[in-house]
């Protein structure tokens, strides 16, 4: 069962992203509470961890994320001081590593299959991901980082959902333009974003194409 899981996880890993993707606007259009999307963020992370190629690190980053879900616990319901910025580093933390994983193994030499696909866009999720939590925190940290429909947020107004769907847009650099960051600090993180974003594409297109025309070359 562990060895057809890691041959699948990044396609596993990949559909929960775009679940995660689907169920956060429909939160948002039903006022439902933040902690389910903070949930399948967890569940995503954990999907990543699980996913790991050696046992060893498998069992570690499922262990951070643990605590990260403690943390999480203790700061919503025990009111812990710290606990949800410490949630949020792990949380953070984990997000980059996983990305950085399944970046690796999306561009390492070899067969160009579904699961080397899935991972090169899981990588690009989990981007989109990592962003909108910063966003996010940066707003509990600093209400007023960011303007919707050109007046600065008032606290609590810009929530996680909120966040995730600014970091996909800025990501995309669709640009829309209804959500805008005010601060130095979100105005460098979107900029940079957004520029990440679009020379990912390129490389990757760039690299997977090679390796498809070396391999026929080869064959």
């Amino acid at each position: 069962m562990s060895g057809e899981y890691l041959r699948r996880s990044y396609r596993l890993l990949f559909l929960s992203l775009v679940i995660t993707l689907i169920v956060a606007p429909i939160a948002a259009e039903y006022q439902l509470r933040t902690w389910p999307i903070e949930l399948l963020l967890i569940v995503n992370l954990a999907v990543a961890a699980a996913g790991y190629r050696t046992a060893r690190g498998r069992h570690l980053l499922l262990a951070v994320v643990m605590l990260a879900v403690l943390l999480r616990i203790l700061a919503r319901w025990r009111h812990v001081e710290g606990a949800s910025t410490g949630a949020t580093l792990l949380g953070v933390t984990l997000a980059v590593f996983a990305a950085y994983a399944a970046l690796r193994f999306a561009l390492k030499s070899g067969k160009v299959d579904s699961e080397r696909l899935s991972a090169a866009l899981s990588a690009y999720l989990l981007a989109g991901h990592f962003f909108g939590i910063t966003y996010f925190q940066i707003e509990q940290l600093r209400p007023g980082s960011f303007a919707i429909a050109g007046v600065a947020t008032l606290p609590a107004q810009l929530d996680l959902q909120t966040a995730i769907y600014f970091s996909y847009v800025t990501l995309a650099t669709l640009g829309y333009g209804d959500i805008s960051p005010l601060t130095p600090t979100t105005r460098g993180l979107a900029v940079s974003e957004a520029v990440l974003g679009q020379l990912y594409l390129a490389v990757l297109v760039a690299r997977l194409v090679g390796m498809t025309g070396r391999r026929e070359d080869s064959g």
